[in-house]
């Protein structure tokens, strides 16, 4: 059956990444979507990544997981080195069927691929799901269960004032040496700069802030407004943070694909969303290649 396979990779954020753009090409060639989950279920020894699991089904979006044959067929051109020499040699015999990602920016080449397609990359651009967002933002990224009592609280605070959201990413930022290396925190100043500009032009009154670190942020982060610390969704139920985020009318996110999320779901044309300039402290890629041009980097 032809189908396309997308590659599963990193958190939540990362997934939701994969899954928009997965979505969107096999929508376009009228074949089904299927989830390759294997990098995300394997613990090589020696790994220097953060272990993830598999996030999406928190989500009320369709599911079906490639098998382990499919994978490994799929994959053949880019794990099996036979397969890589015979196609080099005889190309018209073993056509390409990996679309591999090139870099960060949008590469519009995605929609030229045929089915059926194996596609491997973190696809951190809106270009390549950006048809879809009406339905990414009011179907297949909609949560399943109901709100907590003190979740449904919390988003009564955040529509009953003029409020921001502000997303302070740590984690294996600072724990993890290469991931800080490769990532990098944002700075505490760049927080509060960002507030004072939202406060200036947009007239916020209440920040709301989410973090994987609310220790840390409480005991760093100190802002002259109204100011809420949400700490109680973690573990199992951080993708309540990213829910609450979305309805603040504002936003200043982290150098996070969780953070991008928690902006990107909002569907207001009049809100204003501030992006770190740099999105990875060790590469010159440019921010440009991963906020929409309408969002405001600092």
């Amino acid at each position: 059956m032809e189908s396309v396979i997308i590659r599963l990779m990193g958190g939540l954020g990362n997934q939701m990444f994969q899954y928009a753009t997965g979505y969107t090409v096999a929508k376009q060639l009228d074949v089904p979507l299927l989830l390759d989950r294997t990098f995300l279920d394997s613990r090589p020894k020696g790994m220097t990544w953060t272990p993830r699991s598999f996030e999406l089904d928190v989500f009320q979006l369709p599911i079906t997981f490639a098998s382990e044959k499919q994978v490994v067929r799929m994959r053949r051109e880019l794990d099996d080195r036979w397969y890589r020499s015979a196609k080099r040699v005889f190309p018209d015999l073993f056509p390409s069927k990996c679309f591999v990602e090139r870099g960060t920016g949008f590469d519009p080449a995605i929609f030229q691929c045929s089915a059926p397609v194996y596609l491997e990359g973190f696809w951190q651009n809106e270009g390549y799901f950006v048809s879809e967002a009406n339905a990414l933002r009011n179907t297949l990224f909609v949560l399943k269960r109901d709100l907590s009592e003190k979740n449904a609280a919390l988003l009564s605070s955040i529509r009953s004032t003029r409020s921001a959201s502000i997303h302070i990413r740590r984690g294996d930022y600072v724990t993890n040496s290469e991931a800080g290396r490769y990532h990098g925190a944002c700075s505490v100043e760049y927080y509060t700069s960002s507030a004072a500009l939202l406060v200036q032009q947009h007239d916020v009154d209440h920040f709301f802030i989410f973090s994987d670190d609310p220790r840390w942020v409480k005991t760093n982060i100190h802002l002259p407004w109204p100011t809420t610390y949400v700490s109680h969704n973690h573990g199992s139920d951080t993708h309540w943070d990213l829910f609450l985020m979305k309805h603040c009318q504002h936003h200043i996110i982290a150098n996070s694909s969780f953070s991008w999320w928690g902006a990107w779901l909002d569907p207001s044309p009049h809100k204003a969303v501030i992006a770190p300039a740099q999105w990875f402290k060790g590469t010159a890629t440019p921010s440009s290649d991963i906020i929409p041009s309408t969002w405001i980097a600092r």
